[in-house]
């Protein structure tokens, strides 16, 4: 929205260097924003969308968007819907969305320079109903129709239904998606294709091999990596992790299979960064056996690492890479990415896979019980 609004007024500063009298304004306007990231592991829990309006008016747009009454749609106005359609594009579901109140929207830094909404409560809307990976889904917003009265009952008019804008997209798929490395078939009695083996006996670090079969419809990829530990202080240990972004990459079309680099030498140098050394405190690698977030409770091996691929449809990907700062200059429009029909926004699909209960190989953990980044910071082992 703020975009739209920044945009504009740019452009019409622009204009108005030829001009003296100039409206910058004009006369008001509505337009629909839609986000939505469709995703099938939220079934049971609902599917989230914000909708609301971007507009022109007079004052500052970072005053502007925090006024929630600028930015909604009048309740009793809009008509949401989501459709649901086969391979063969035929409609084999239809469903009404009612709105929801959240109260967790982070408002941002008002002095970083970044235009920030309003909250932390905000108005969404809700798809209860569970998806499916193999069809697509198209979501619409319309005016209300109006009310008649036949025969002493009010009923719709559904012919003053009047389409304000939509979206559609197919969802990313995990069906066709497995794990190569670290092995699939790993079990309580073959734990060896989860260990990572990142400092060899040798003293050298040794990068990590991630390989995998992709997604149908999955466009751009997240590795991201969490580590495991435990802190005693006082006597009282406590669960603790930190997790990271390693990579974002796109596949080339018409791959399979993929396979990306986990340099080893960046992982102990990440948890160096992230911990403070503090002698008062001792801290325990990984998990222990039979903790209630370990996969594997009863194989007697750490549970130190879990890896997660998060990934993007095509309209996602277009609209974080179109957005990426890197595409666009000083002297340069700011170019504005969506596939929403008559609005703003992007609806597209995510979703991702898990691979839980990695572990450090015995020269991995010396590493970094006493090595270069993470010496001071009190690691000890399990056993």
């Amino acid at each position: 929205m703020l975009r739209y609004v920044i945009g504009l007024v740019a452009l019409l500063t622009i204009f108005s260097s030829c001009e003296t009298d100039f409206d910058l304004t004009g006369d008001y306007q509505e337009r629909a924003l839609i986000y939505g990231l469709i995703d099938p592991l939220d079934n049971g829990n609902g599917h989230l969308f914000r909708i609301q309006k971007a507009f022109l008016g007079q004052e500052s747009a970072f005053v502007m968007a925090l006024n929630a009454d600028s930015s909604y749609f009048k309740y009793e106005d809009l008509f949401v819907e989501v459709i649901e359609y086969d391979e063969d594009g035929d409609e084999t579901n239809r469903w009404s969305l009612d709105t929801v109140m959240i109260g967790n929207k982070e408002t941002g830094d008002p002095d970083d320079g970044v235009i920030d909404f309003f909250g932390p409560s905000q108005r969404l809307y809700k798809l209860d109903e569970n998806v499916d990976a193999e069809k697509e889904y198209e979501i619409t917003l319309k005016k209300r129709p109006n009310s008649i009265s036949i025969g002493g009952m009010t009923i719709a008019n559904m012919d003053t239904v009047t389409p304000i804008a939509d979206a559609r997209t197919p969802l990313v798929d995990l069906s066709s998606f497995s794990w190569n490395t670290p092995n699939q078939n790993s079990s309580l009695t073959n734990p060896v294709g989860r260990k990572m083996d990142l400092f060899n006996t040798s003293g050298q670090f040794r990068d990590y091999t991630v390989r995998f079969d992709v997604a149908n419809r999955a466009r751009q990829y997240e590795l991201w990596l969490r580590f495991h530990y435990r802190e005693i202080v006082n006597g009282v240990e406590t669960e603790k992790f930190i997790e990271w972004r390693a990579t974002t990459f796109e596949l080339e079309p018409g791959a399979d299979s993929w396979q990306i680099q986990v340099p080893a030498e960046g992982v102990f140098s990440r948890i160096g960064s992230e911990l403070t050394a503090d002698a008062s405190i001792t801290r325990i690698i990984g998990l222990p056996n039979g903790a209630p977030n370990d996969p594997f409770p009863s194989d007697n091996v750490s549970h130190d690492f879990d890896f997660f691929i998060r990934m993007a449809g095509d309209e996602l990907y277009e609209f974080i890479n179109i957005n990426n700062p890197s595409n666009s200059g000083a002297l340069q429009d700011k170019p504005v990415y969506s596939n929403v029909n008559n609005g703003l926004g992007v609806f597209s699909s995510r979703t991702e896979a898990e691979y839980r209960g990695l572990y450090l190989s015995t020269s991995a953990e010396l590493q970094l019980v006493d090595g270069v980044y993470t010496q001071g910071l009190n690691f000890t082992d399990d056993d």
